[in-house]
């Protein structure tokens, strides 16, 4: 019976542990950075890091005036294609930057987190000059067998066209 008291706790230490290392910030965005990575270039594995519940609210103030995307995974996936599409069609480059990054771990034992950060992507198209566009973003990352998985995400950008 202790054998198996023993055991249970080294288990759910480990799972507490894995909770605690999975949420860190050093990974949490080296994973953000290859999922932004991916979008840009229009990888459909992006859309893999959503979760099939996904809720999505974004709001681009740009040049034309404002637009936003409200939804789940499939209006998300569309917005990426689109917007990958634009990008290869005017064959831009992209580097993206993260800063004022915050976790706050939830869920016990810490299955969950909300991520803050803002979000700074630098856009280069051929002989036209750069442009750089700044988001505010909160998402909730759910932790599942398969890895991270963006469960909600909220936006506030400008700067764009």
């Amino acid at each position: 019976m202790i054998r198996l008291v023993l055991i249970a706790l080294v288990l759910l230490g480990g799972f507490y542990a894995h909770g605690r290392l999975a949420f860190s910030e050093p990974r949490v965005m080296g994973w953000m950075t290859q999922h932004a990575a991916r979008s840009m270039q229009g990888d459909s594995v992006a859309c893999d890091d959503y979760a099939d519940d996904l809720k999505v609210e974004l709001t681009a103030k740009g040049q034309r005036g404002r637009w936003e995307v409200e939804g789940g995974k499939a209006e998300m996936c569309g917005y990426l294609k689109q917007s990958a599409a634009a990008l290869t069609v005017l064959q831009a480059t992209t580097q993206t930057e993260f800063d004022n990054v915050r976790i706050t771990r939830g869920g016990f034992p810490w299955t969950t987190a909300r991520l803050q950060y803002t979000q700074r992507t630098t856009v280069q198209a051929g002989g036209l000059p750069s442009m750089t566009v700044t988001s505010e973003d909160a998402l909730v990352l759910a932790r599942t067998p398969g890895g991270l998985r963006i469960r909600e995400l909220q936006s506030q950008s400008s700067g764009g066209l």
